[in-house]
Order: structure tokens, then sequence, then C-alpha cells
């Protein structure tokens, strides 16, 4: 993977600058990025009224897919198909640029918003990194297009490419905050803390987390840039005090903060943290996973901030997007309270993003349901917070024992070992049966990303001391779910989760989770 912003800049000047064109909301980090984009679609289109557009990779199916306008549709065939041309064209032409896929992707995609008619055009664009932030393609925008840098949690991932320690993968990813600019930085708290009995409140902020790598990493970053910076904070109950209000769906309480604190003054207090009350709480109805429940939050907490947020050196009246801001203040934050917080419920549940924390369904062979959970988990943090989903659901559950049927496919380079132990780590009442499959290739737009060959993960799987009930390989996704579905099922006792005695789970790599789409579009 060749990183670097000279290409991607050449490109986008000979198309135009298509990136000049609009405000952004930049959004990077390891896990919750799509999430986070996702949430801050849903609360723009449909509690603010205005038109975003958002830019995710990789994508589902087809490339299209990383192209989402209208609150979560990809765009149409014709505009899309005419950026893609008028971008190849204009790499090949005179001398060629020689972008990569991802580079070209990423100037298609801001090609393709400034193609649309100028009534569906968007006000605001979503974009999330690539991978890293400071070399990532889509860090091209004017330091004042920038409405926010948002920094969701940092993890191992990419580490042959980011650097093999969890400061250095912060310091890429911080990348991508302007100076002068606003960050806001998503809770980093490990997906395995949990302390039920630590404080709350914002001022109290656990020892292991204040002191971490990755936030004094980030928040060096923001002293030297001198950014203005808002911590999200997500309340270690927040998951554990959900209330589950249909099957899988759970009402989460989200604690909105308003501090808006200058880094360079934090520099100097050795303050990071702001020591407010919160100023709302908000139930948002979600799954509640780790990457929901932070992304959400991010979200709101991202437009609290970008609503009331003067950029340096700047009178309200001089901000070329004032209008904006006050559009979000205006329809979000300063409507009565019980408006609001009905606002914000409801655009949660317009919520789009597929393949992520999401239920489907399988007919067996005698016609009964079996519940599927499709998620893109592709890392170890990922991994731990679909199982905590899980988790939940069992302890909302009235079953006495469950099996889970693992289908897994794995990327190359992947932490597979650490995946599968955080997979089934510490669950009780549980069997397990693992199908191992490799996704197919090559992945558009990306040859170089290969499946982590079956075989090599039976001996992981044996060794793991855990309810084992069978493990297999398969040659395709499809074969696997074919023998699930052929295979003679328990009686289940009623409705999804809640009563049924098993279950089968997609995960280890979001391209797995598109084989699995594929596979039910060619059954219909």
């Amino acid at each position: 993977m060749d990183l670097g912003l000279g290409r991607v800049q050449a490109l986008l000047r000979r198309v135009g600058s298509p990136h000049v064109r609009f405000p952004v909301i930049h959004v990077a980090g390891t896990n919750g990025k799509g999430s986070t984009t996702a949430y801050l679609d849903a609360f723009l289109t449909h509690a603010v009224g205005i038109r975003s557009a958002r830019f995710n990779s990789p994508h589902l199916i087809t490339a299209r897919d990383s192209v989402r306008i209208n609150g979560g549709e990809p765009i149409d065939d014709l505009t899309w198909n005419m950026a893609v041309r008028q971008t190849c064209l204009a790499d090949a032409r005179d001398v060629p640029i020689g972008a990569t896929p991802f580079e070209l992707l990423t100037v298609q995609a801001l090609l393709a918003f400034t193609l649309l008619p100028k009534s569906q055009q968007p006000d605001v664009l979503l974009m999330e990194v690539g991978v890293g932030g400071r070399l990532d393609a889509t860090n091209v925008f004017p330091d004042d297009h920038v409405l926010a840098s948002v920094i969701c949690p940092v993890a191992r991932d990419h580490e042959t490419i980011l650097g093999n320690s969890l400061s250095d993968i912060a310091r890429e990813k911080a990348g991508i905050i302007k100076p002068h600019g606003l960050c806001v930085i998503a809770d980093q708290a490990p997906v395995s803390y949990c302390d039920d009995t630590q404080d709350s409140s914002f001022d109290s902020m656990p020892a292991d987390l204040a002191s971490s790598d990755i936030l004094r990493v980030l928040h060096k970053m923001c002293c030297m840039k001198q950014a203005r910076v808002v911590y999200s904070r997500v309340a270690s109950s927040s998951i554990s005090s959900s209330r589950q209000t249909e099957p899988h769906v759970f009402e989460a309480p989200i604690e909105l903060h308003v501090p808006l604190y200058g880094a360079h003054d934090a520099c100097l207090s050795e303050d990071f943290y702001a020591h407010r009350e919160p100023e709302a709480h908000v139930s948002v109805p979600l799954e509640a996973t780790v990457a929901r429940i932070s992304g959400a939050s991010t979200a709101l907490q991202t437009l609290w901030s970008v609503a009331h947020d003067t950029p340096s050196g700047q009178t309200i009246v001089s901000d070329a997007w004032h209008q904006l801001r006050a559009q979000i203040r205006t329809h979000l934050f300063e409507s009565h309270p019980d408006v609001s917080k009905m606002a914000i419920a409801c655009a949660a549940r317009q919520y789009r993003w597929e393949g992520r924390c999401e239920w489907k369904s399988l007919l067996d062979s005698s016609g009964t349901s079996i519940p599927v959970l499709l998620d893109g988990a592709h890392n170890q943090a990922s991994a731990l917070a679909l199982r905590q989903y899980i988790d939940l659901c069992i302890a909302n559950s009235n079953m006495t024992s469950l099996t889970i049927t693992w289908i897994l496919g794995f990327s190359n380079g992947k932490d597979v070992k650490g995946m599968l132990h955080a997979l089934v780590k510490g669950q009780k009442r549980v069997s397990h049966r693992f199908l191992l499959v490799p996704f197919s290739t090559p992945v558009e737009g990306m040859p170089w990303i290969k499946p982590f060959a079956p075989d090599a993960i039976v001996p992981m799987v044996e060794d793991m001391r855990c309810n084992i009930k069978s493990v297999a390989t398969y040659a395709t996704l499809k074969e696997a779910l074919d023998s699930v579905t052929h295979a003679k099922q328990p009686t289940p006792l009623a409705s999804p989760l809640r009563s049924s005695p098993q279950i089968v789970v997609v995960c280890g790599s979001l391209y797995l989770v598109s084989d699995y789409y594929r596979a039910m579009k060619s059954s219909q």
C-alpha cells in the first residue's frame, strides 16, 4: 500500500478541485468510523433537515456503495459512472499520474458529489479516512473547510503501515487535525474496560485512560496545532444499563457534554478533560454495541461542538459556514428539550449501516428461521465489542443454553488468534461450532487483500479452552451456509435470539459479510 498525498492532490486539480466545494466533517480512527458517520448522516438528514453525503470504505458489494446521499442511499449509477470515467481519463492523460485504487475512489466520490443536480448536492460531507490519516487520500481538504476532525477509538490494526505501537498508530490518525481547527476525540477506553463502580461524571476519568499513550499523543498533537478540543466520553454503564425494547434493540443512555476548550490552554493547565455536568441525557434506540453507542455519542458531541464553535480569529458573521452551524444548533439543541430528544431518537432509528451488527435470517430445510448476525469486526477490539453485544442479548433472554455457529473469514496479516480469543472468551451457557472460510477475491479496487487460509485457523480454534462442538473448513461462504441450512437443527422455541437455541454469526472481515450479501442476492 503506497500512501501519500502528491498523486491525489494532482488528480483533484485535473478534475476541477471538487474537494474545495463543500464543508466537511473528517473522521479517522480504528473502530467506529463507519458508525459515527452513519449517525452523523442520520441526525443531519432526519433531525436537522440538511443534505449530507458520506464516503465510507471499504465498500460492501460494489465501489458505488462507498458514496451515499439522501440519508444513506448509494449514489445513482449515472452520476457514479460519469465520475469514474472522468477521473480515470484525468489520471491517464498527458503524463499519467498513476493514482492508487483508493486514491481514484476518493476522487471519484468527491467529483460525483459535484456532478449531482444542484438541488441534490450536499450541504456537508462526511468523510471516513481509509488507512491512518496523515497520508490518507482523504486528507486533502483546506483547513477552513473542515468543520471538525474526529478521532474515533484507536486500536491495533494495519501495524505494518501505521506502526507497531498504539502511540504510533494514534500519531498517524491525528494527522487529520487542522491548525487552529476543532478536534473531537471519541472515548478511547479499551473495550475490555468495565467498572460499574466508576463515577460516570466527566471530571472523574479513569486513571489508566487519562494516562494512556493514545490520549497523550492526541493531546500533544492538538497542542502543537493549537486546536480546539472536545472529548466525548461514553459512561462505562452505557451498555450494562441499556434497556431492551424489542428483539436485539436497546434504549442506550447517551450523555451529551458541552465542553469546548482550547488545547493550548489545556497544555498550560495540564487539564485535558472538561469539568461540566452533561448538558442532556438522551436515550437512543440502537443495537447496544460499543461501536453503536460510541458512534451515536461521538456524532452528537461532534454536531453540538460544530454548532457552537467559533473558528479561531473569526466572528460568527465572518465564518463561511455560520448558517450551517446555526441550522444544526436550532434544530438539534435549541428546541424544547423534549422536542430535541424526540428528534434525535427518531433520527437514530433511520441509521443505516449494513453489515455492522445487522440481523438477518436463514431458513433451514424444514422452513425454520435461524437468526444470523452479520458484523464486519476485523480486529481484536471490534471482535470483543461484538462478543459484548452477544452477551447482552443472551443475558436478556430466557435461554439456558445456546449454540453459536461462527462462520469466520479473516484477512491475511490480522491477529486471528487474538480475535478468536475475544469472540469466545468468558461466554457461559454457550457452545460453539466453527465454520472457517475464505472470502472471495480479488476484492474490487484492492487486489492486495488476501484471505487467511482456513486450514491454518483450525489448530488455533482447537487450542482454545471453550465448549467446541465442531470445527470445519469450507471453500466458500455459500457452502458453509448450505451446511447450516441442511443440518439437523434443534427444535426452536419461539422467537429470534430470545428463545432460539442457535444463532449464526458471520464475522472476521467485511469482505466476508459482502460475500453473504452476494450469496443471498444470487439465491433470490
